[in-house]
């Protein structure tokens, strides 16, 4: 069996380093791919979930990927906020009896445009939005309309609720003996944190540069 963590924030394959460089857990398509390109025909895959989500292009390729292998079991340990929630509809899902799913409406950072682009961006959302309703719609059977509706009012569901929409196929028991730690909090990284991670990661590599000239020096003078 292959383990597979969503853990932290889902994140771009670009960003994953940053996360990384401050030691935070993340998830990206990446890590996900890597793992399930290395499995078996036939070997299963166990999936545990505690994520406040994060982009939602990254957990649509996650959630893509996943849903392509058929030996899936995905285990929501605490949270599956968000993408991180769409995630978890992508195979046979169990959940934690204190876990948590939290669906809401796609949401938009550094918008920008006179007015003729914010009736567009609105759009753009609610299509959005319809994009990552159908995941839920796929596991649930339920409509696209009250899916829509859950999300536009951010709805928080436990265990039992999630098992009554049919978002999840049942509760794990208390024999799992799972650990529950985090919770949602949104995105971690911001646009100063990326920043300074890309500052830092300049001064150490011009450190390594100037210590290879160093001992350059020192062998061309034989010392």
């Amino acid at each position: 069996m292959l383990t597979i963590n969503i853990k932290g924030d889902i994140i771009s394959n670009d960003d994953k380093w940053i996360y990384d460089w401050f030691e935070m857990d993340a998830t990206c398509p990446r890590d996900v791919t890597d793992i399930l390109n290395s499995a078996a025909v036939d070997e299963e895959i166990e999936v545990l979930v505690n994520s406040g989500g994060g982009s939602v292009m990254a957990g649509q390729e996650i959630y893509s990927a996943l849903k392509q292998k058929k030996n899936v079991v995905i285990k929501i340990q605490s949270m599956a906020g968000s993408a991180a929630g769409v995630i978890a509809m992508a195979g046979k899902c169990q959940m934690s009896p204190v876990a948590m799913i939290m669906i809401h409406n796609v949401s938009m950072s550094g918008a920008s445009g006179d007015y003729h682009d914010m009736p567009k961006n609105a759009e753009i959302l609610k299509q959005m939005n319809s994009a990552l309703a159908a995941a839920y719609t796929e596991k649930s059977g339920r409509s696209l309309d009250e899916i829509l509706k859950l999300m536009d009012r951010e709805t928080w569901l436990t265990a039992n609720q999630c098992l009554d929409y049919g978002f999840v196929d049942e509760i794990m028991s208390e024999q799992h003996n799972q650990q529950y730690t985090n919770s949602y909090n949104g995105m971690w990284l911001t646009d100063e944190l990326r920043q300074q991670a890309i500052e830092e990661k300049r001064n150490v590599e011009n450190k390594k540069k100037e210590a290879r000239e160093l001992i350059e020096d020192l062998d061309m003078y034989g010392v």
